[in-house]
């Protein structure tokens, strides 16, 4: 697939980390400023076309708190903070609808994350479960992948795993909707200031951002951000 100027542009600052091991991921996290808090969910750019993406608990919009999180399927940071923190978020807030949590995959980190991105978003108009459960596979089995097996081990998995025409779903992804789509968050994340960091994480409480994070921070970290607890 051919690379827009966007993505080339991420793709560069990638490698550059990459090269020393870092890869777009960043370490323990902080905050990435707030000097776009106070800006609405709806005007923000990661809120354009955000109902289109899977999102636990209530509606994004209208929640009490709003978490939308960029992160790489490729990311070792990404995998830490959804296996640790989103986890423990979800099970403390998300049942109880005070919290609604928005992923968009952000392909900016390994090579292998973008055709994963793809075939993540080609899952979603079938079964927006199996998005989140090939997500984890992806967390959970990183050093597994390349550019070179991504698409048929993913292919492999989703035709052991789930009832959905895996051969479909990867044709799917290698088409120019999904393409469009990955490109279209690239473009909101760069608005955003997220660059090439993942994952990046921003909180709205009431609809309003509040603040923008970066990494792999803690359950406390966003608790505090959102003001839950």
């Amino acid at each position: 697939m051919t690379d827009s100027p966007t993505r080339r542009g991420f793709l560069g600052t990638a490698a550059t980390a990459a090269a020393v091991g870092l890869a777009g991921c960043t370490g323990g996290g902080g905050g990435n400023g707030d000097d776009e808090a106070g800006v609405a969910l709806a005007d923000h750019p990661l809120g354009e076309d955000l109902d289109r993406w899977p999102h636990l608990g209530p509606d994004p919009f209208e929640a009490p708190a709003t978490l939308v999180v960029l992160d790489d399927p490729s990311c070792l940071r990404c995998a830490t903070f959804h296996q640790n923190t989103i986890t423990e978020l979800e099970s403390s807030y998300v049942a109880d609808g005070d919290l609604a949590i928005a992923v968009r995959p952000y392909p900016v980190v390994y090579p292998w994350g973008e055709p994963a991105a793809h075939i993540l978003e080609a899952t979603i108009p079938r079964d927006e479960g199996v998005f989140w459960d090939l997500l984890e596979h992806y967390f959970a089995d990183q050093d597994a992948f390349n550019t070179d097996n991504v698409r048929s081990r993913s292919e492999t998995w989703l035709d052991e795993n789930t009832d959905l025409d895996a051969a479909a779903v990867i044709d799917d992804a290698d088409s120019d909707a999904a393409t469009s789509r990955i490109e279209a968050t690239l473009s909101a994340g760069e608005e955003a200031g997220a660059g090439s960091v993942t994952p990046a994480t921003f909180a709205f409480v009431d609809g309003t951002l509040r603040t923008s994070l970066n990494g792999s921070v803690s359950t406390n970290t966003v608790e505090t951000a959102l003001e839950l607890g």
